[in-house]
């Protein structure tokens, strides 16, 4: 695929008004007390070098991307590479991934947007899948980053790109979406999006179609773990242990709500009755939320197994009595996928994980249309790459069947690797259609911030 035909984007004539009338209503909002909490200042001391800025919302789209990131920082690595996320709790995880990275976390307010340039002034913005549009996603992310970005002349890209088709959250978001919908999307250079559902409703939204390109799912191209060791992960004692155990081991990853978690509970204590060391490892969601671990426990109890929880407790090797691991902290499922006998992966969530280590997947129905995973979940169920089952019983029984049944295992595997194959290649795509952009920064490396007057940046 060649380059998309560029020039550069420009918000309408109207749109320096719109901003005045924003920016005034958002102080106002500031005074009435509804301010929103500011951007930690974290940053080193300004330099003037020049950043490449990717808006991130969380760990799921950080690893959904991951392949393209990686591939674009290594071509314009000497831009800083700057991850933007509106979730403080996932600083510790990108970090882990991206060492050299600088973590920004913004809570929606376009002051940071200003605060952040001043500090690491944009060379490129990228966009990791979400929000296509303002206030579209479950992420707050100002429109002011990607204006102040073409103030500060970097190319603004989309890649991934998904629509949630969600309301905005609050009144500011509401009357943001109102004022700069079409501009929003009109200050993008290169838009990559997953099918032509998404593109036909951005180009209804204002997108020019020549900027439009379906480029497939970059999630897809990050079936790249063949060379996984415990050595590389957060908790290597404890990891090695367990592969080395032979432990029947079931991972339960992203399990949501009560129900869901009940669900992987009730098919645990099925399973034990024919395996009784077998061991669970249920990654929750919202770890950070206490109530939520309180009542897990509660329910672990009930049905008297025993648990320990990721957090309070060493890297060490799990006790034989250990039924369940709960992995409350953040960064480190994909490394326990790895141990894993059979995965479960919680509804709406990423089934790719485990099926790079080429572990058999099993899921329970309900799955969301709107979701960026339900694509995903719609191939993989239609290749017989997964399994879904629908109650905590036949789980159960299907983890046994699995576990007992190696040869089942690797027809699973099969059926998933062929239609994962099928759907590879978006990484190489985005990159074929940015590669003017791209092209133009290598060339420029230079580390002098651009010249913006003052009144542009405010």
């Amino acid at each position: 695929m060649s380059s998309l035909p560029l020039r550069p984007t420009q918000p309408a004539a109207l749109e320096p008004l719109k901003w005045a009338m924003f920016r005034a209503l958002e102080k106002l909002s500031d005074l009435r007390g509804n301010a929103v909490a500011r951007m930690e200042d974290t940053l080193p001391t300004p330099t003037g070098q020049r950043a490449l800025w990717v808006f991130v919302s969380t760990i799921g789209e950080l690893n959904a991307t991951g392949p393209f990131l990686r591939e674009l920082h290594a071509k314009l690595n000497h831009l800083k590479l700057v991850l933007i996320t509106d979730h403080e709790h996932y600083r510790g995880p990108y970090l882990a991934q991206y060492p050299d990275a600088a973590v920004y976390v913004t809570h929606g307010h376009s002051r940071d947007a200003r605060h952040l340039a001043r500090h690491l002034p944009p060379a490129m913005l990228v966009v990791a899948e979400i929000p296509g549009l303002p206030s579209d996603a479950p992420c707050r992310f100002s429109y002011a980053f990607p204006r102040i970005a073409k103030k500060h002349g970097a190319p603004v890209c989309l890649v991934n790109g998904w629509l949630y088709h969600y309301q905005p959250a609050c009144r500011m978001d509401d009357i943001e979406n109102r004022l700069f919908r079409r501009d929003y999307i009109r200050l993008f250079d290169v838009i990559c999006v997953q099918n032509e559902d998404v593109r036909n409703a951005l180009i209804a939204s204002g997108a020019e179609a020549g900027r439009v390109a379906v480029t497939g799912n970059i999630k897809f191209d990050a079936m790249r773990r063949a060379d996984w060791t415990p050595s590389q992960a957060r908790s290597p004692t404890m990891l090695t242990a367990l592969v080395t155990s032979g432990r029947p081991t079931v991972v339960a990853g992203c399990v949501t709500d009560h129900a869901e978690q009940h669900r992987v509970l009730d098919a645990f204590s099925e399973l034990r009755t024919q395996h009784p060391n077998a061991l669970l490892v249920l990654a929750p969601r919202h770890p950070e939320v206490r109530e939520h671990m309180v009542a897990l426990q509660g329910f672990l109890a009930e049905r008297g197994l025993t648990g320990a929880f990721r957090s309070r407790i060493d890297d060490a090797r799990l006790p034989d009595a250990t039924a369940c691991l709960v992995l409350d902290t953040i960064g480190e499922l994909m490394d326990f996928y790895a141990a894993a006998t059979v995965a479960y992966v919680g509804v709406d969530h990423n089934i790719l994980e485990p099926l790079s280590f080429e572990k058999p997947v099993t899921i329970a129905p309900g799955w969301n249309k709107t979701y960026p995973s339900y694509p995903v979940y719609q191939a993989m169920l239609k290749s017989g790459g997964v399994l879904e089952i629908d109650t905590g019983e036949a789980l159960g029984t299907a983890w046994f069947s699995l576990i007992d049944d190696p040869v089942n295992i690797a027809h699973r595997h099969d059926l998933a690797r062929q239609a994962l194959t099928r759907a590879s290649g978006a990484t190489g795509r985005c990159m074929s259609a940015m590669r003017s952009l791209i092209d133009r920064l290598s060339e420029k490396r230079s580390n002098r911030p651009s010249r913006v007057d003052a009144h542009q940046r405010s």
